[in-house]
């Protein structure tokens, strides 16, 4: 990789996590977590922010991209342009709709192909869970940066295959003065995604206006593709909701491997299936969710043990820094052994919740706010897990927690522009059937019941090696008009479960022969290190199709 020597530059240090089971050994070493709601508040225009900036930050040729980005093992494909990368810096909101800042990557292509000039499409992309408060997607390149891998990926498969690339590092990160993240808040996260947008069209008609070198060869087609992975699935398709709300056109999207039916997903890890990364997500959770609501907490150590209850992110300090002083838990949420009658007879989960979700003292979730949560989801169950339920959020849950994640909980969105769902389904991060799979059940009877909607929605399951355990699962879902698309749908299908496979053997091969256990790196490299790069290969596979921007009023 190169190191760019952008004047906006941070360095991240990481230093090794204190390890107190093995699968926390395989968490910490191994996983790139890029991981992680009907709230009503979309009715807001959003005007241009003419008092956004940019500057520049760092130029790579395409032969760059190709020898230097480290992308060898990925199906990223050869560089047709060369990228320049400026940093946006625009206002946006908070969760409680304060006034902030925040500053997003801008990604133009350059060179002198045919797909490098003239009118071009813009993707706007939304990024995976960190707690790193660096997090900069404009440092691509730079290897000191903790945003280089995801940002590298993306610079290589869209900028420089000829997309404009308006890539968010969200409120909280970077250069924003607000001093906390709103994970998974969807009004807020998705006014954020489109502040970023028209700040970054209202900067490129400027410079263009003014003949500035980097804008002087392209211009924004008009075309708008929105994809992302985890929290950026997630956020892809709370966006797509809120300019579909606001009939602004959008041409295509892409979210993958997102926690969409959030409110399902919480109740089964509070159930007891742990997912990885459930200590870096629960803390960014309630923060998040107390500033919006103002009532999942008097204070923090009402939910976590007194220890962690001042943990702060994102933060300065890596995860890892902060696991070995002591400020959070590696992965534990709940207590291994609890005596709460209301939690008796739950399971804990599956293996890799066996393995890292629990410990007798050093865990995340007070028991106490455990099982309130639990007894508020024996006596108003999510419709996906209630027998005969509809798949929908319990109508009335009188917890606070589940009342915040019904609200921003995705489930009864209709996407009306051409969508792909992708992920796959041995997913220990975000559980693929919870998510996903509840997603395509729901838009697959909202075609059924009207084909006038014309719903062109696709869904791919990468992982195909697990398909005999699953028959009456499939891997490829055309719903609605999604079988007339240009695309060889089947072909993608067959190229991108194959490359998957091939990379998950490696990760297998390599684990055994450094003297790890393979299962653990299989289930700690899974959800960043596998399927994010084999569901990068499918969007830009579907993206690629003539679509035309679609403008259809809710």
């Amino acid at each position: 990789m190169i190191t760019s020597h952008s004047r906006r530059g941070r360095a991240a240090t990481h230093k090794p996590i204190a390890m107190r089971s093995v699968l926390s050994v395989a968490i910490a070493s191994s996983i790139w977590l890029v991981g992680c709601g009907d709230d009503n508040d979309f009715d807001n225009d959003v005007d241009i922010v003419s008092s956004a900036t940019a500057e520049f930050v760092n130029s790579f040729s395409a032969s760059q991209v190709d020898s230097s980005f480290g992308l060898s093992n990925t199906a990223t494909p050869a560089a047709k342009c060369g990228v320049t990368i400026e940093k946006v810096s625009y206002d946006t909101k908070g969760a409680a709709d304060e006034d902030t800042n925040a500053t997003a990557a801008l990604m133009l292509p350059t060179g002198d192909a045919p797909e490098c000039q003239g009118a071009r499409p813009l993707l706007l992309y939304a990024h995976g869970t960190t707690t790193d408060k660096s997090y900069d997607f404009a440092q691509v390149g730079n290897i000191q940066n903790p945003a280089v891998s995801e940002a590298n990926l993306i610079a290589a498969n869209f900028a420089a295959q000829g997309y404009i690339v308006v890539a968010p590092n969200y409120a909280g990160y970077d250069d924003s003065t607000l001093d906390y993240h709103p994970y998974l808040v969807a009004q807020q996260q998705s006014t954020d995604m489109v502040d970023a947008l028209d700040s970054a069209r209202d900067i490129m008609a400027r410079q263009k206006r003014a003949n500035a070198v980097n804008y002087r060869d392209i211009a924004d087609s008009g075309k708008l593709f929105i994809a992302g992975y985890s929290q950026g699935g997630y956020v892809t398709m709370a966006t797509a909701r809120l300019l579909q709300s606001q009939e602004k056109p959008v041409t295509a999207i892409a979210p993958s491997s997102g926690p969409y039916a959030l409110a399902a997903f919480g109740d089964e890890i509070f159930r007891g299936n742990v997912n990885i990364g459930a200590s870096r997500f629960a803390p960014l959770l309630g923060s998040g969710l107390q500033e919006k609501y103002g009532n999942i907490y008097n204070k923090k150590s009402d939910i976590f043990l007194d220890k962690y209850a001042d943990a702060q992110l994102p933060n300065a300090l890596s995860f890892g820094q902060l696991v070995e002083m002591g400020k959070l838990p590696n992965n534990a949420l709940f207590q291994k052994n609890p005596s709460d009658p209301r939690l008796a007879g739950l399971e804990q989960g599956k293996l890799f919740s066996i393995l890292g979700g629990y410990d007798e003292n050093d865990y995340l979730i007070k028991t106490d706010f455990r099982a309130a949560y639990v007894a508020d989801t024996d006596k108003h169950p999510d419709g996906l897990w209630a027998e005969n339920g509809d798949g929908l959020p319990a109508a009335m849950p009188e917890n606070t927690l589940r009342q915040a994640l019904k609200d921003n909980d995705l489930r009864g969105y209709v996407p009306t522009m051409p969508t792909l769902l992708c992920g796959g389904n041995q997913d220990p991060t975000v559980y693929f059937d919870t998510n996903t799979g509840s997603m395509a059940g729901l838009l697959q009877a909202a075609s059924a019941s009207d084909p006038a909607a014309k719903l062109n929605i696709t869904v791919l399951d990468v992982d195909k090696d697990n398909e005999e355990s699953r028959p009456d699962k499939t891997t490829l879902s055309l719903i609605g008009q999604a079988a007339m698309n240009t695309w060889d749908a089947e072909a993608v299908r067959v190229r991108v479960q194959t490359r998957f496979s091939q990379s998950v053997e490696k990760v297998r091969a390599d684990a055994e022969a450094q003297g790890n256990i393979p299962l653990l790196a299989f289930y700690t490299n899974y959800h960043g290190g596998l399927v994010s790069p084999a569901c990068t290969e499918a969007t830009r596979a579907f993206f690629d199709q003539n679509f035309k921007p679609v403008v259809n009023p809710t």
